[in-house]
């Protein structure tokens, strides 16, 4: 992929290694300095694969395509890079039999499943022709009598979701090769440049970086929980723990934004705010702790997925329970967890 990029003009001074956790990442092959680019990506490297304000559809079509042609689609060897279908789980592709496992309800209220499930929803919608009337694309306008399964799309829409980036002024949501290799870091000072000419995208050092040096990029503010249903990681364990989306006062229902991440700052207000707060957060610890689990235990390593769910589970317990004894302090209460 790296010298397809170079072939088209790009300029790549990254390799691809295992970092200390054993994951795949971008390392410099070269000093690098503040300002400078790691990457360059051309144009003509890019999938451009939605404007801002598309339906799910548009990119997840754009990506199915290009992955259902194989050999003969002129972004093979970005293609080729990507995860295949059980190596990327979000909530697009996220098996149903793991929604109880969140114990939050946002995922399950009233016998009503969202989120992830919400998505298999809309996969076979597109897929059934349901959505047909309110959507830019069809799936036989775009991949005609080719057939496409349910589990395709879910892949497709997972593959573009954890990928695309937005360029501001074309307002565009672009997958861009080698640069889709950086892994997060929330306080990463690498960034973007803007993307107006569409001649090519930089990925530029926020500061002097030497070689041989991990290539980050910041996805936003992310919490655990929205890492792990956009994105399909956990982040690095963080001191002091930070509450889960779900778990934040400001959590609002799809209102979420990487421009607009609920507040970092602690919980401050009146005795009676805070007396609230705690109250509120000890609720979501017992309910937690009271939730059985949907599915049996499993062995370490066995289930990536059910892993990181129940990592998940003590993450939010462990926030939950910090943030408790943070108030129950601050009001100088005792509190027994």
């Amino acid at each position: 992929m790296f010298k397809w990029v170079k072939d088209l003009g790009g300029t790549v001074n990254a390799e691809v290694k295992l970092n200390k956790d054993g994951v795949r990442g971008l390392f410099t092959t070269k000093g690098i300095k503040r300002d400078e680019p790691i990457c360059s990506i051309p144009a003509a490297a890019i999938m451009n694969v939605a404007g801002y304000n598309d339906s799910f559809a548009v990119p997840t079509l754009a990506v199915l395509k290009e992955w259902k042609l194989g050999a003969q689609s002129r972004f093979k060897p970005y293609v080729d890079m990507w995860p295949g279908p059980e190596g990327l789980v979000n909530s697009c592709n996220m098996d149903l039999k793991y929604v109880p496992m969140w114990k939050n309800d946002y995922c399950e209220s009233s016998g009503r499943e969202r989120n992830h499930a919400d998505w298999h929803k809309h996969a076979m919608a597109l897929l059934d022709g349901s959505l047909n009337p309110d959507i830019e694309y069809t799936v036989q306008e775009v991949m005609g009598a080719d057939p496409v399964t349910v589990d395709d799309l879910k892949y497709a829409c997972a593959i573009s979701s954890t990928r695309y980036v937005s360029s501001a002024r074309r307002r565009r949501l672009l997958m861009a090769p080698v640069f889709d290799l950086a892994n997060h870091d929330r306080n990463c000072a690498n960034y973007l440049s803007a993307y107006d000419t569409a001649d090519f995208l930089h990925l530029l050092a926020g500061e002097d970086m030497a070689a041989n040096t991990e290539v980050c990029y910041s996805y936003g503010a992310l919490r655990d929980d929205y890492a792990l249903a956009h994105y399909g990681f956990m982040p690095p364990l963080e001191d002091p723990p930070r509450l889960a989306y779900v778990d934040h006062p400001e959590f609002s229902e799809g209102h979420y934004s990487h421009d607009n991440a609920p507040s970092e700052e602690p919980f401050q207000g009146t005795p009676e705010e805070m007396r609230r707060e705690l109250q509120r957060l000890k609720g979501i610890r017992v309910q937690i702790k009271n939730t059985p689990d949907a599915l049996p235990p499993q062995p370490k390593g066995q289930d990536y997925v059910y892993d990181m769910l129940k990592e998940l589970e003590w993450r939010r317990l462990n926030a939950l329970e910090y943030e408790i004894k943070r108030l129950a302090f601050a009001l100088n209460e005792k509190v027994e967890l």
